[in-house]
């Protein structure tokens, strides 16, 4: 199942961690002022919370940091050095999720919020997990820095929420290998693998359904609130639509009823429905899709129950489960799996 998480840069709005991060690693060799040279940013608003700069902004300071370091694979060893503290409350939000899987699905949705400048997108297939990401702006000479410094950072928060090594494959980059390559498999332990088509990295996917160890339900819920608004000024309004698929996936199996959506959302029911149907939808269609997407993956990419799939999705009666599955698809649950692994 390829996942609906899918993050696409911002031109006119990215945020500024990743900044900081290559600002304070450098701080010792890359007076700040060399950094921004040309950029039109000023070093007090680095760090302000509310600062967000333009895409070409964030290259040229990419630029500026090679263009006056000669130290091979800074991308690797920025990323490495990424900490869920220095992502405020977005980190304590990752870090506070139930599972991996939880953590990286949220990591998608409030990815504006760090700003990447590549496109990326999450998938599983089987036992296999996959990144890949794609340029949306030729790179050039900064794709090595970029897929670096993305990769590394994920490495390092994921191993960092996990408490243990990530379960890398292998990993491909679409371009020569660079004279420090050796660096790459000594940072990632696993096969490396240049001139590739994609930028992509695969993973053993069965370590997305473990329990984290620092889950904590009642932190999460006050950082996603915190995420929500931080996440609005950077992109704008969502449709109500994404509204409220966003706050079913952050509540699998516990689906809030549409009276607890609407207050939420700081409207009636009434009102709530009128506006969905300008939309073209309706509450119980954005519900029965998030449903349906949820019960295929865990019908295709693990071999849980159907009873527990049914309890999974929101449904405490199998048989209702597999009256609406049967609906959604024109298969029942059991069939489907047996289709997939046929």
């Amino acid at each position: 199942m390829k996942y609906t998480a899918v993050y696409e840069p911002d031109m006119k709005s990215c945020g500024v961690l990743d900044l900081q991060l290559l600002s304070r690693y450098l701080q010792d060799r890359v007076p700040m002022e060399t950094l921004l040279e040309g950029t039109g940013l000023q070093q007090d608003r680095l760090y302000a919370p509310d600062t967000h700069i333009t895409l070409m902004q964030k290259l040229a300071t990419f630029s500026n940091a090679i263009n006056n370091t000669s130290e091979p694979g800074l991308g690797l060893k920025v990323g490495q050095q990424a900490r869920f503290s220095d992502f405020g409350v977005l980190g304590y939000a990752v870090f506070s999720s139930s599972t991996l899987l939880d953590a990286l699905m949220m990591g998608f949705k409030y990815l504006r919020l760090a700003g990447p400048v590549l496109k990326k997108t999450m998938w599983v297939e089987d036992d296999v997990g996959y990144f890949r990401a794609d340029q949306l702006v030729e790179l050039d000479s900064l794709l090595p820095f970029c897929s670096e410094y993305w990769f590394a950072a994920i490495l390092s928060l994921c191993e960092e929420v996990i408490q243990q090594p990530f379960p890398s494959k292998a990993i491909y980059f679409p371009f020569p290998a660079p004279e420090y390559a050796e660096l790459y498999e000594e940072t990632f332990h696993c096969p490396v693998y240049f001139n590739s088509k994609h930028l992509e990295w695969h993973f053993d996917a069965t370590k997305l359904y473990e329990p984290l160890p620092t889950a904590n339900p009642m932190t999460l819920s006050m950082c996603l609130k915190s995420c929500d608004e931080m996440l609005e000024k950077v992109s704008g309004a969502l449709t109500l639509n994404e509204k409220i698929t966003q706050m079913l996936l952050e509540n699998p199996g516990r689906y809030p009823s549409i009276e607890v959506v609407s207050s939420e959302l700081g409207m009636s029911s009434r009102t709530l429905r009128r506006h969905l149907k300008n939309e073209n939808t309706g509450f119980q269609d954005i519900l029965d899709h998030v449903r349906f997407s949820l019960a295929r993956h865990y019908l295709r990419s693990t071999q849980i129950s159907i009873e527990d799939i049914s309890e999974r999705v929101g449904f405490s009666d199998p048989a209702n489960f597999r009256h609406a599955f049967r609906k959604w698809s024109g298969a029942s649950p059991r069939d489907y799996r047996n289709q997939l692994c046929a």
